[in-house]
């Protein structure tokens, strides 16, 4: 049964051709260009769960779900229509899961248990370490982006744009909020939900950020910046929070922070961008991804822009590390960027379209390819 489902090969240290660079003198970044001999990947190993897959590498396999982290535990689509528990330190499949359905979105893990979204509008909530469906809740359309649990409540937004607040624990929906102006668009790049108190803020394919009343589902307040010279103004990335203030980014290259204390009736401060992809908030500042491979870092309290990085491919992915920014591209090139200064610290090209989101466990980053294969990375 094992043999059939899934094949692991583990790779030690590289050879010489990705040997780890010497070592930056302490407190010193040490650079590298895009295409320089010395931006050698500290990849660490590989797990494949499909090598003949991998091996044909097919062009646009896509694996919009990657796995996620519970415990040692990594949760995520082996083979389609397929979802495992995969034991990571033991190398070793602990549950499997028939979906019916391919996973649309990262399996977002809340304790001893796990929500599985799949691309024919069911949400489940799982056990992730059996694999048990605790419950099924059938929505009008799939989920793209992460849900949110905040207190008992499960926030999901799904790509025709309506909100659910959903109970956690029986699985029943509480309340539906529908921000579609377009009723057969569908958006599968745009932001998740983010609660503040008693506020559930959205972005819509209009381009406006909203507030929704958590309790009952009822818009509070809508704001849409910028002009509407644009197409399409998609709230995509993240939306940050601060002290009393959001940000927020649209596909259209608009950044802008809002002061939510009161209701607002215009924006902080808005500046522009390319085409912007994605973006992620740490500590005061905002990273932004953009189709032209800019990697853009931005003071979040003014929108002054602190440093730039050109990464050579459109940016899909941001995860903030300690010390470095690792950035996930649209072609599978993965690359790492100082915190400090937005100096190409190493890159590595998988030969494959890379996941939303790659997971941490001890000192290594875990990044997934569309053709089923994992590989680690020492984290700087």
């Amino acid at each position: 049964m094992k043999e059939f489902f899934w094949s692991v090969f583990m790779l030690g240290l590289l050879a010489s051709s990705c040997a780890t660079p010497a070592a930056a003198p302490k407190d010193e970044v040490q650079g590298c260009d895009l295409d320089g001999a010395h931006c050698r990947p500290f990849r660490t190993g590989m797990i494949k769960f499909e090598p003949d897959l991998d091996a044909q590498k097919p062009l646009g396999t896509i694996d919009e779900a990657g796995w996620t982290l519970a415990n040692q535990t990594i949760i995520g689509s082996f083979k389609d229509r397929w979802v495992t528990g995969f034991d990571l330190k033991r190398k070793q499949h602990i549950w499997w899961l028939e979906t019916k359905a391919d996973l649309t979105a990262p399996v977002e893990v809340f304790g001893s248990f796990g929500i599985v979204a799949l691309r024919d509008g069911r949400l489940l909530k799982i056990d992730v370490t059996t694999g048990k469906v605790i419950w099924e809740n059938h929505l009008t359309q799939f989920v793209a982006t992460k849900v949110v649990l905040s207190g008992t409540s499960l926030l999901a937004y799904t790509v025709d744009q309506k909100l659910y607040s959903i109970d956690f624990q029986a699985g029943q929906t509480l309340w539906a909020y529908d921000a579609a102006s377009s009723p057969n668009l569908l958006i599968r790049t745009g932001a998740a939900p983010q609660v503040v108190g008693n506020e559930v803020f959205i972005g819509s394919v209009e381009g406006d950020i909203r507030s929704i009343h958590i309790a009952s589902g009822k818009e509070n307040w809508r704001l849409r910046p910028g002009k509407d010279d644009f197409r399409f103004k998609d709230i995509v990335g993240e939306i940050g929070v601060g002290t009393n203030q959001i940000y927020a980014t649209r596909y259209d290259g608009l950044i802008f922070g809002i002061d939510i204390q009161a209701k607002p009736n215009g924006t902080l401060w808005e500046v522009t961008a390319p085409s912007i992809t994605t973006s992620a908030y740490r500590d005061g500042t905002m990273y932004i991804g953009s189709m032209n491979g800019e990697l853009l870092a931005i003071q979040a309290s003014n929108g002054r822009q602190l440093w730039k990085a050109k990464l050579g491919q459109s940016i899909k992915s941001l995860t903030v590390g300690e010390k470095a920014i690792f950035v996930g591209g649209s072609q599978g090139r993965i690359s790492a960027v100082a915190l400090s200064g937005g100096q190409l610290l190493w890159h590595d090209d998988l030969g494959g379209n890379v996941t939303k989101q790659p997971f941490v466990l001890d000192d290594e980053i875990y990044f997934s390819t569309g053709l089923k294969v994992i590989y680690s990375y020492k984290i700087l």
